[in-house]
């Protein structure tokens, strides 16, 4: 757990966005060699086009950084994570037998950096997804150095419903986390007061969780 650093003050000017490393390791799925590689670089554009779409309208203009491409210094932030893993599942298992059978899983890492800052380490907030289809819905665990920003048994569904069986796999799961992180971040800077309430996005969760805009529960 990080310490000693503070919230932004405001909104930044821009947020930039990182293709999410992938390892071919945490992929599996029913493709190897080329396809593999295919079809991880399209999930990590995909995503991260995902996140600048919803960002620019949730929360600040965005802009996706080229592979390699540094961001600038500056009132901005930085979203970068990574794919931990991803299954394919089975459609036929998950529409003729589901309870969880043939389900796919995806999860990620997420960290939003502030770039103005001078800390040694500017991260401020960190996200934990995770979710699939045709399974038991999954949780985002969202917290700052600065204290819990939703408390550990605070849970944020990425997860699909046994009903979407049909119509689920990767690319569903893929929108859905973008979908979740983008909730999260909204709420987050709701807040801190960097955005008007009214327009926060709230994240899904399970379980008892603490009314994140009661002050008393932090």
């Amino acid at each position: 757990m990080h310490s000693g650093f503070s919230a932004p003050k405001k909104l930044p000017e821009r947020i930039y966005v990182e293709k999410f490393e992938a390892s071919p390791c945490h992929f599996h799925v029913n493709r190897q060699g080329k396809e593999l590689e295919a079809l991880i670089e399209k999930e990590r554009t995909q995503l991260a086009k995902d996140l600048q779409v919803r960002l620019s309208k949730h929360v600040a203009p965005t802009v996706l950084l080229q592979q390699g491409e540094e961001p600038p210094a500056g009132p901005f932030w930085l979203l970068r994570g990574s794919f931990q893993i991803v299954e394919e599942g089975s459609r036929l298992l998950r529409a003729g037998i589901g309870l969880g059978l043939g389900k796919t899983v995806m999860k990620t890492e997420v960290q939003l950096i502030n770039l103005s800052s001078l800390e040694s380490d500017p991260v401020f907030l960190t996200i934990q997804t995770t979710g699939g289809s045709g399974m038991a819905p999954g949780a985002v665990a969202a917290f700052t150095p600065i204290g819990p920003f939703v408390l550990s048994n605070a849970l944020i569904n990425a997860g699909g419903s046994l009903g979407g069986a049909l119509g689920s796999g990767i690319s569903i799961d893929r929108r859905r986390t973008a979908r979740e992180i983008v909730a999260a971040i909204s709420e987050y800077s709701a807040h801190h007061d960097l955005l008007p309430r009214t327009r926060a996005l709230h994240p899904k969760k399970l379980g008892k969780i603490p009314n994140f805009f009661d002050s008393n529960s932090y």
